[in-house]
């Protein structure tokens, strides 16, 4: 077949008037939006390299007269990034596999083990994406002050962020969704071998399961990356706080506020991270979203 062949139209049909038109309109339109999409990040990059007068001139002037890099080197020495990347990265490390154990196993459960009143379960999950998560952040974090029961505050710790991630009702359903579209042969299968329900979890499950899990394990990166209020809320202490809590602090002091083009530079790096994991992994969150579609 025809690389042509696999785009909007056949090459015949490209071949002629309208469909070249058709074409062109295309082209022009995904440019745009390509475009539009790369100008936020191409414009804190070059604001970040920018001095502190040339920033507030008037105009959209994309490319500074004169780079400045040490903008890019104060900025991480100053305010030790690789630290703050190393606790971001501790949090979301942490919450991707507290969120991935749970879901999986909770989609399991639910999917093949088939619990009493497992279909109330799942509306009862289903029922939490409907409230905002502003609307309980306040019963959650007097939750994490003192932990009924046990009697245990988890202020400071990053245990009080993992165990508010490890809980994922979308994810628990599209789980669901996929774990019911594997044929029950290959478990019937596996229960004649004498294989017990975990065994069939870890052997047969998961590693049919690779493209769905990668989409989680992208989107649930972007999302506890980006993640400002809970943090702020469960770290006060600065030395263990995530990069989006520092960058609030950082970049409003009042007695020696960070100018624009630090903030900038700033919040450049802070998005490099997910930025690398989105251009990374694209491809496997393109085939894990097909999969997912195909067989949901």
């Amino acid at each position: 077949m025809n690389s042509w062949d696999r785009g909007i139209m056949t090459n015949l049909e490209r071949r002629t008037f309208m469909g070249r038109l058709i074409y062109i309109l295309f082209f022009v339109i995904l440019a745009i939006t390509a475009v539009t999409v790369a100008f936020p990040f191409i414009f804190a990059f070059t604001s970040g390299l920018k001095s502190s007068t040339e920033i507030y001139k008037g105009g959209l002037q994309i490319f500074p007269a004169n780079p400045q890099w040490t903008n890019y080197t104060d900025v991480w020495n100053k305010y030790n990034f690789l630290r703050l990347f190393g606790n971001s990265l501790i949090i979301v490390v942490g919450g991707l596999i507290c969120q991935l154990t749970v879901t999986t196993l909770a989609a399991y459960s639910l999917a093949r083990l088939k619990p009493v009143g497992g279909r109330f379960i799942m509306w009862g999950f289903l029922v939490t994406l409907m409230i905002p998560s502003i609307a309980y952040l306040i019963p959650l974090y007097t939750t994490i002050v003192k932990v009924p029961i046990i009697n245990v505050s988890l202020l400071n710790s990053y245990a009080g962020l993992w165990l508010p991630y490890s809980v994922n009702a979308f994810g628990i359903f599209l789980m669901k969704t996929f774990f019911e579209s594997i044929p029950s042969e290959l478990y019937d299968a596996a229960k004649v071998d004498g294989a017990t329900p975990l065994r069939i979890f870890w052997s047969i499950t998961l590693p049919l399961s690779r493209s769905i899990l990668a989409v989680l394990t992208i989107v649930g990166f972007l999302a506890l990356w980006k993640d400002f209020l809970l943090p702020l809320l469960v770290l006060p202490n600065p030395d263990i706080q995530p990069i989006t809590v520092r960058l609030f602090y950082m970049l409003n002091v009042k007695s020696v506020p960070a100018g624009l083009n630090i903030q900038m530079a700033a919040s450049f790096l802070a998005l490099l991270p997910p930025l690398l994991i989105a251009i990374i992994l694209q491809r496997n969150l393109q085939q894990g979203l097909s999969v997912g579609a195909v067989k949901g």
